[in-house]
């Protein structure tokens, strides 16, 4: 866009500012769209033509971080890059359920916050002492069925999660409990 606009800005200028002035003046504003046009169409083609090398190096940058993982030697390499895998694949699985209770697809749809594990099952932490735990089954017919619970240091018994407002609820009592215990400790200065 930037290219095509400094092209049509160019032409434009050009245009107008070298029209003859033996021609009619009717058509100067015709004869400007007309350059700027061409404008537009040399600097996107020039533009191309220089950042194609770039543009193909970055694509070949790319094709070899999809192939960096390595032909294990045994089978305890291939163990280790399963294991990763899987990892991966169940924290994305988390975040992208994560719709579900959370449909800003702010917070929780971040991959990069979700730790996965082998089991499949992933973690999003929340704050101390408070881990979302994400876990995943199918049912008979294969649809699978995805299970938030809010696991927390203060309570053992977890708590399932069908929206955020309710981690939204959990997270505050907690905080409105850590302000209170704080305001208990504190001596009086009286």
């Amino acid at each position: 866009m930037v290219t095509m606009l400094a092209g049509a800005v160019s032409g434009a200028v050009a245009g107008y500012t070298y029209y003859p002035a033996t021609f009619d003046t009717d058509l100067r504003l015709a004869a400007t769209g007309a350059v700027a046009l061409g404008g537009v169409f040399l600097f996107t083609t020039v533009t191309d033509a220089v950042l194609a090398p770039l543009r193909r190096r970055f694509a070949q940058a790319n094709i070899a971080e999809m192939r960096a993982a390595a032909v294990p030697n045994d089978l305890g390499e291939a163990l280790v890059q399963v294991a990763a895998a899987t990892e991966g694949d169940a924290a994305r699985r988390a975040a992208e359920a994560a719709y579900r209770i959370d449909l800003s697809k702010s917070l929780l749809s971040s991959i990069d916050r979700w730790r996965g594990y082998t089991t499949g099952d992933a973690t999003f932490y929340l704050a101390p002492g408070a881990v979302l735990h994400h876990s995943r089954e199918e049912d008979e017919y294969g649809v699978p069925k995805h299970h938030y619970i809010l696991l927390t240091a203060e309570d053992p018994t977890p708590a399932p999660i069908t929206n955020i407002q309710q981690i939204h609820e959990d997270l505050a009592l907690r905080a409105s409990k850590t302000t209170e215990a704080a305001t208990e400790t504190e001596p009086s200065t009286g």
